[in-house]
């Protein structure tokens, strides 16, 4: 990373500029690097880094560690550029790793604002108030999350059910009809993984709601109410969290608007 404390408008030494060198390609390391470790690791010398100090505006070595960490810090949270599978690595110091994931959220948030539209959390809002029963299909990481919301919307008096929690959906499905409502949460495999009960729920007319990443347009245009998340997560990741983040952001406005609703009734 570049440091912009380092002006190129300073006419630096070549030795300076291997301190400054070691210092970019080795952020990790400021913050317990001593000016002594510094001249050893960059074969330079003390005296070139307080030189370097002095040149720069610094007191020296130990005022300028102060204020590269900032500068850090500052590009790290300005930092648009987001891995959301890999938002740090085994190699990053606790700090890092912090800063990372409070990116990942920051960004996340931006991009769930500009994409989710509130029209379509409304219309799912209003399926599940007056439908006769509410079957949420989930697996895995997404089921816990989906038992969140549950959890929510039944100290509002509304009791979805998580048709999958005892691999229970076909049984489920066959068993639904038009009065009821079905949703569908899944990052990409929503297609493969419950095709079968969609196809039993296209044929009885029952509404069904996806919420997902993938946009297959075979089976999302047919919904009764799509709603997309950026499709910024791979399937090769360090876990699921930009794709928890996105469906608890989605479920929460979905509960918002259920709460909002039973308030002013």
């Amino acid at each position: 990373m570049k440091l912009n404390i380092f002006s190129n408008q300073i006419d630096f030494t070549t030795s300076e500029k291997v301190v400054i060198s070691y210092l970019e390609n080795h952020l990790n390391e400021i913050d317990g690097l001593t000016i002594t470790d510094l001249a050893k690791k960059s074969l330079t010398s003390n005296a070139t880094i307080i030189r370097l100090s002095h040149k720069l505006g610094y007191n020296g070595f130990k005022d300028l560690k102060v204020n590269i960490i900032k500068n850090i810090e500052t590009n790290r949270f300005t930092n648009n550029q987001v891995d959301f599978s890999f938002p740090f690595s085994p190699i990053d110091d606790l700090n890092t790793i912090k800063n990372s994931m409070t990116d990942l959220y920051l960004n996340g948030l931006t991009l769930l604002r500009n994409k989710i539209k509130m029209s379509d959390i409304k219309k799912v809002a209003n399926l599940i108030l007056t439908s006769k029963n509410t079957f949420i299909f989930a697996n895995g990481d997404t089921g816990i999350t989906s038992k969140s919301f549950i959890n929510k919307v039944n100290k509002l008096n509304i009791y979805p059910v998580l048709a999958t929690e005892n691999g229970e959906e076909n049984n489920i499905t066959t068993r639904m009809n038009e009065h009821d409502l079905a949703i569908f949460i899944s990052y990409d495999k929503y297609a493969s993984q419950y095709n079968e009960e969609i196809e039993i729920l296209k044929k009885k007319h029952v509404n069904f709601i996806i919420i997902t990443a993938n946009t297959d347009p075979a089976v999302f245009a047919q919904a009764t109410v799509g709603i997309a998340i950026p499709n910024e997560e791979k399937s090769n990741k360090v876990a699921t969290f930009y794709s928890q983040f996105a469906f608890h952001f989605v479920l929460n406005l979905i509960f918002s608007v259920l709460y909002q609703a039973k308030m002013l009734n």
